[in-house]
């Protein structure tokens, strides 16, 4: 005989509060792979726990309390189920109990999930931030950076607007498509994970396409359309849009920690660190600016990127407070 719905609700939530065991995971795992509608459904409620920190939180919690509150909710806010139960399976009594603290509890209990209820809003301010995004995709933002995610449901698509600089890793969903809207610059992704730096101050927004393909354009311009490795720059005074035939290796330092310097001068590469890192690395002297360094870096800690710059070059380090001074002599060939 085979599984009822309840039976299957029950072991996905074993699975999601990891108290499955293998052959329960087994089970689920063959259920989801039957069909299109049941992967959705899985993921739905997945959604749900990890929006609502379920999967992180004690499994001895009072299940009875907790539907009480979201009863009572149901009751005051007089929503009425598109289909009754006759009883409440375990893994609704752990949605439940999981989601009780939150004001749209309701939405989420009686309707399915749907992306016109998702909203998030993320600020970085001294320091990087990586969050998920309601819809599976990540965001992994640079200092003094804002984002907003929504959902439009006219033109259905889910709409992030940027302020600053991000990376992306979007989940692509073909009916409800990504775009991001910095300034006067739209991106829609076609199944990408992709770099963009857009600070209002600035008059040119970079993109970097990191997998996949992406169409980088304006309201009045169809733009570019840029496939993995592809790098492209808009200015917004000249209302142009300019591939990189190089592009840029230290565009995702500030995520990555990792630099690459290929006969780079001195002062580029201090600046870099003192981005990233929040450093205060100086040049003791304009001599040194043009020095050339080709090396690469994987580091998390300016101060021994600085030593190792140093050493390289023949130079001193010095701290001053929270300075790294390097001097020395100009250079007259590259490192």
């Amino acid at each position: 005989m085979g599984l009822q719905p309840h039976d299957m609700d029950d072991l996905i939530g074993k699975l999601l509060a990891g108290e499955a065991t293998e052959q329960e995971q087994q089970q689920v795992a063959a259920w989801i792979a039957q069909h299109e509608a049941n992967k959705t459904y899985f993921e739905n409620l997945k959604t749900i726990f990890d929006n609502a920190g379920a999967s992180n939180m004690a499994t001895d919690f009072d299940t009875e309390a907790a539907w009480t509150k979201v009863k009572h909710k149901l009751d005051k806010t007089k929503v009425v189920a598109m289909e009754q139960r006759t009883q409440i399976s375990t893994l609704w009594v752990r949605i439940a109990a999981g989601i009780a603290i939150f004001l749209g509890i309701v939405y989420f209990l009686n309707n399915p999930i749907t992306p016109a209820n998702q909203k998030l809003t993320l600020t970085s301010r001294d320091s990087t931030l990586q969050n998920n995004l309601p819809d599976g995709s990540t965001a992994f933002l640079n200092k003094r950076s804002e984002l907003a995610y929504s959902y439009n449901s006219k033109e259905k698509a889910r709409v992030v607007k940027l302020q600053g600089e991000a990376f992306f890793t979007v989940k692509h969903d073909r009916e409800n498509p990504f775009v991001i809207e910095a300034d006067e610059i739209l991106v829609r992704d076609i199944g990408t994970a992709f770099n963009l730096k857009a600070y209002p101050e600035k008059d040119t927004i970079e993109i970097l396409v990191t997998e996949g393909e992406v169409q980088f354009y304006t309201l009045y311009d169809s733009g570019l359309n840029l496939k993995a490795g592809q790098q492209a720059i808009y200015s917004k005074r000249h209302k142009m849009f300019y591939r990189i035939d190089k592009p840029d290796t230290n565009v995702l330092a500030y995520k990555t920690k990792v630099f690459s310097f290929n006969n780079t001068d001195l002062k580029t590469v201090v600046a870099l660190l003192n981005e990233v890192y929040n450093s205060h690395i100086v040049l003791a002297n304009k001599k040194l600016f043009d020095c050339r360094l080709t090396a690469n870096y994987k580091e998390d800690n300016a101060a021994i990127i600085a030593e190792v710059i140093a050493e390289t070059m023949n130079l001193t380090l010095t701290r001053k407070g929270e300075e790294l001074i390097l001097d020395g002599e100009g250079c007259t060939t590259s490192q």
